[in-house]
């Protein structure tokens, strides 16, 4: 059998690969029957992957393959060894019960690829994409219940907490965590919000773009500094980076390549006045081009931090560091 995992929403894509993971544990307490190719790190499994498919396990009836990023990392030529595999054994491979293949992808591949192709046709798929409005907080008030079946929030609390994440569910997460303990199953407010989640983050991140900018590192990583010292929470602080160079990108090419004044820009991008005030004067220092491969940049760190390729806080230090 085989399912595939994808989408723009890599922490709940990552929970369904986890969830799965620890319902196979529960019938391989050994965890002889599980192997697992990171091909970020392996970009030649292609032959490895293949012969877990291909042969038995005597130790553990049931086997999990779990294959992560190989749309991504893997070549063609590794992605077509996998891909004529499949093929070739189509039938064996989802008639198979005690072989369950995972293809996991951090993120959303290019649906032109032939590999995409196949396992979107020929497996249990789901595609984890990004949540907004009402889906995102009612998704947030499950996780709540998860984290303490007491807890409560207010709805404008809500609200408030999902808007200072900027969609970012690993952050929101993290924040709901901290929230529910400090609260002790009396109802969460926006006063706890506005306490525990540092919404004033934004303005200095600002100041430290605005260093950045100027080509002053050491300012910036003082002002980065600074936030850590002060308690503020890593993870918040990636999110918040993201957060204003996407708004910074999204202003830059509505300004360049449709010549949008600012009024427009702020209607059509859905941004506040001050954000699309505030990201013109920015991106004077940041041409189009290099704003793309700064926000690329921190998409590749934020995925790292979030699969435990980097620590958090040596992320923020590189990514200041090599811009």
């Amino acid at each position: 059998m085989m399912i595939f995992l994808y989408g723009d929403d890599i922490f709940r894509s990552r929970r369904k690969l986890l969830e799965i993971k620890q319902k196979y544990a529960k019938s391989d307490k050994s965890g002889s029957g599980l192997s697992v190719f990171d091909c970020e790190e392996e970009k030649s499994a292609g032959e490895k992957i293949i012969n877990v498919m291909n042969t038995g396990n005597l130790l553990a009836p049931k086997r999990l393959l779990i294959v992560k990023n190989g749309l991504t990392f893997l070549s063609d030529e590794e992605q077509d060894k996998i891909l004529n595999y499949l093929e070739k054994n189509k039938k064996n491979v989802e008639n198979d019960k005690n072989t369950v293949a995972i293809f996991w992808e951090g993120g959303m591949p290019k649906k032109n690829n032939k590999l995409f192709k196949f396992l979107d046709k020929n497996s249990k798929k789901q595609n984890f994409e990004k949540l907004t409005g009402i889906k995102l907080a009612q998704w947030a008030l499950k996780i709540l219940k998860e984290i303490n079946p007491l807890a409560k929030i207010s709805k404008s609390a809500l609200d408030k907490l999902t808007a200072y994440c900027a969609e970012n569910n690993f952050l929101l997460f993290h924040e709901m965590q901290k929230l529910a303990n400090y609260a002790e199953n009396e109802m969460i407010n926006e006063a706890e919000v506005e306490l525990l989640v540092k919404a004033n983050l934004g303005g200095n991140i600002f100041r430290t773009i605005d260093a950045l900018g100027t080509g002053d590192k050491k300012e910036a990583l003082k002002l980065l500094h600074n936030h850590l010292e002060k308690g503020d929470d890593p993870f918040y602080l990636l999110a918040m980076f993201s957060h204003q160079f996407r708004n910074m990108l999204k202003v830059a090419d509505l300004k360049e390549n449709e010549n949008m004044n600012e009024y427009e820009i702020s209607k059509t991008a859905k941004l506040h006045p001050f954000v699309v005030k505030k990201s013109l004067a920015q991106i004077r220092n940041f041409p189009l081009a290099h704003l793309k491969e700064i926000y690329r940049r921190l998409s590749e760190l934020d995925l790292k931090v979030k699969t435990g390729k980097i620590d958090i806080k040596l992320a923020l230090d590189k990514f200041i560091a090599e811009l």
